[in-house]
């Protein structure tokens, strides 16, 4: 395995997209030899995005809450690494909300199920995360890489 963790979120207003870019900021302040790459799977190929799981050593998965769910492009892609039973990867969830806020909870279930060692609760912001929730998602990605 490479020595990069692949982060994968789907952002309807950008707020999970920012929340991935202060992760990946987050890996990178902590230890600079490892490349954090960022997909947004609702705009790329799939198998892209399984092929980089797969050469990682974890994945950190977003997404936002959706009727109490979380987005279509995330579980799709979480059922497909799902069903190729990955072995030995870490991974946690991050996600924003308006309401509810059960996407974290679920994506971390499916990763669980999945066959990936969860490595942390995550991180869930209200709404567009302010700079106090940037600076959270910058402070798991540094947990999450200290922890692997």
């Amino acid at each position: 395995q490479q020595n990069q963790i692949t982060i994968v979120y789907d952002s309807m207003w950008h707020s999970t997209r920012l929340m991935a870019e202060a992760i990946a900021g987050g890996i990178k302040k902590a230890d600079p030899s490892v490349e954090a790459k960022v997909y947004n799977v609702a705009k790329s190929d799939k198998n892209d995005v399984l092929t980089e799981m797969f050469c990682s050593k974890a994945v950190l998965v977003g997404a936002y809450t959706i009727n109490n769910g979380i987005s279509y492009a995330v579980s799709g892609i979480l059922e497909m690494a799902s069903g190729l039973k990955f072995k030995n990867k870490k991974a946690a969830a991050f996600g924003s909300y308006g309401w509810s806020g059960e996407g974290v909870k679920h994506i971390t279930e499916i990763l669980r199920r999945g066959g990936f060692e969860i490595v942390n609760d995550g991180i869930k912001a209200l709404w567009k995360p302010d700079e106090a929730a940037l600076q959270q998602c910058s402070e798991l990605g540094e947990a999450f890489i200290k922890s692997i």
